[in-house]
């Protein structure tokens, strides 16, 4: 039972990763959250019942734009798309 106030979100919950931080070991590369979950360096997650969660980094995203576009009035401006 979470302890907290307002209480930490449910290990079910779309902002389960809100939770707060009981335990963390940054040298191993995890951390255990007031509901249960242990969540990983890599963005992975453990949740109670055992199930795994892959890693989930928002820079993984296939929509990505392929250019880069960066103001023309800046020294030395380019896009990274001409930059070869």
């Amino acid at each position: 039972m979470c302890p907290h106030t307002p209480r930490c979100p449910d290990p079910s919950g779309p902002d389960r990763e809100a939770a707060r931080t009981v335990v963390s070991h940054p040298e191993q590369g995890w951390s255990l959250l007031c509901n249960g979950i242990v969540i990983f360096e890599d963005t992975g997650e453990l949740l109670p019942g055992g199930t795994a969660i892959a890693p989930h980094r928002p820079t993984d995203l296939t929509a990505c734009a392929t250019t880069t576009h960066v103001p023309a009035d800046l020294p030395g401006a380019q896009s990274r798309s001409s930059a070869a």
